[in-house]
C-alpha cells in the first residue's frame, strides 16, 4: 500500500466517505421538502424564500458532517472495545439435548460448528454497506480530485476579483459618493463604502465584505436619470447591507465540499435568485417607484 492509500483507509476518511454516500439520500430529501416548501411559499415575499432556502442549504451541509462524526466515533468505540467472548447462557429448566446443542462448538463459530458468528449472512443475501466499504477509498479519491479542482477555481475568481479593484478602476464621481451616502444612511450602513467606475465590468458590483467596493460600469450608466442611477445604487447598497458577499462564500463553500449532488447546486441557485429579488424590493422601497426601477434594470 502506498501512503495515500494508508491514508484513505483511515477510520476517519472512512468516516468521512460513509458521510458522502449518505448524503446521496439525505440531500434528495432535503432538496424535496425544500421544494414542496417554496411551492407552498411562491406567494410569500422574497425574503421568507430566502429564509427557506438557506435553512434547507444549511441542512445539507449539518447533516454529512454529524453522520461524519457519528460513523467516526462508532469507529473508536468499536476497535477500543475489549474482544469478550460471552459464556452460553444456560437456563435451569433448558432440556439435556437443547444444552448439549447449545455447548457446542457453535459459539466459536469455526467451520465446523452448526452455528456462525452473529455477523455471518449467506452468500446470497450480502450486505450493501459490506458492498460498499471496499469502495470507499475510489469514492473518497474522486471527492478530493473534484474539491481540489473546485477550490482552484474559485481560487483563480478570487485574484480576478481582487484585480478589479486595480485594474480599470477610478474614483466614482462627487455626484454617485453624494447619493451613495444618503443611501447609506436610510440603510443604516456604518461601514465606508468605496465607489469606482470601472471599464472592466458591465452590471454595479460589489466586491468585499469588511471593506466594501461597489464597482460601476464607466459606460453603462450614462444614459440614465438620476432616479434610475439611485435606484441600481440602492440595490447594490442593499447587498452589502444583507452581508450577501460573505453569505455567497459560505454558499461556494458548500457547493465546493458537496458538489456531486444536483440538489446542492438547485438550491443554491434559488438563493442567488432569491437573494436579487430581496435586494429588488429593498431597492423599490427606498425610491418609491417600481415602474422607474424596472426600466433602469431594463435599460441596464
Amino acid at each position: 500500500m502506498t501512503g495515500i492509500d494508508v491514508l484513505l483507509h483511515q477510520p476517519a476518511a472512512q468516516a468521512v466517505g460513509w458521510a458522502l454516500l449518505h448524503f446521496v439520500w439525505q440531500g434528495t430529501i432535503i432538496g424535496a421538502l425544500t421544494a414542496i416548501a417554496l411551492l407552498a411559499l411562491r406567494g410569500s415575499a422574497a425574503d421568507v424564500r430566502y429564509v427557506v432556502s438557506a435553512i434547507g442549504l444549511a441542512l445539507m451541509l449539518t447533516l454529512p458532517v454529524v453522520t461524519g462524526v457519528q460513523t467516526w466515533s462508532a469507529s473508536r468505540v468499536a476497535s477500543a472495545a475489549p474482544n469478550v467472548t460471552s459464556a452460553p447462557v444456560r437456563h435451569v429448566n433448558e432440556p439435556a439435548a437443547a444444552r448439549v446443542t447449545t455447548d457446542a462448538p457453535a459459539a466459536t463459530g469455526q467451520p465446523g460448528s452448526s452455528f456462525g458468528p452473529v455477523l455471518n449472512v449467506e452468500p446470497g443475501s450480502a450486505d450493501v454497506g459490506a458492498q460498499l466499504e471496499p469502495l470507499l477509498p475510489l469514492l473518497i479519491g474522486v471527492w478530493l480530485a473534484g474539491v481540489i479542482f473546485l477550490s482552484l477555481r474559485l481560487l483563480s475568481g478570487w485574484l480576478w476579483i481582487q484585480r478589479l479593484r486595480t485594474h480599470g478602476a477610478v474614483g466614482a464621481g462627487e455626484s454617485w459618493q453624494r447619493m451613495a451616502t444618503r443611501l447609506s444612511r436610510r440603510l443604516h450602513i456604518a461601514r465606508t463604502i468605496t465607489l469606482l467606475e470601472s471599464t472592466l465590468v458591465d452590471v454595479p458590483t460589489v466586491i468585499g465584505w469588511v471593506k466594501p467596493v461597489v464597482l460601476l460600469p464607466a459606460t453603462a450608466l450614462s444614459g440614465l436619470s438620476a432616479s434610475q442611477l439611485e435606484a441600481i445604487l440602492a440595490h447594490e447598497l442593499a447587498h452589502i447591507r444583507r452581508h450577501d458577499y460573505l453569505v455567497n462564500l459560505l454558499q461556494t463553500l458548500v457547493e465546493t465540499l458537496l458538489f456531486y449532488h444536483p440538489a446542492v447546486w438547485w438550491l443554491s441557485g434559488r438563493i442567488r435568485a432569491e437573494r436579487e429579488h430581496c435586494c429588488d424590493d429593498l431597492a423599490v422601497s427606498l425610491c418609491g417607484d417600481p415602474i422607474a426601477y424596472a426600466s433602469a434594470l431594463a435599460d441596464l
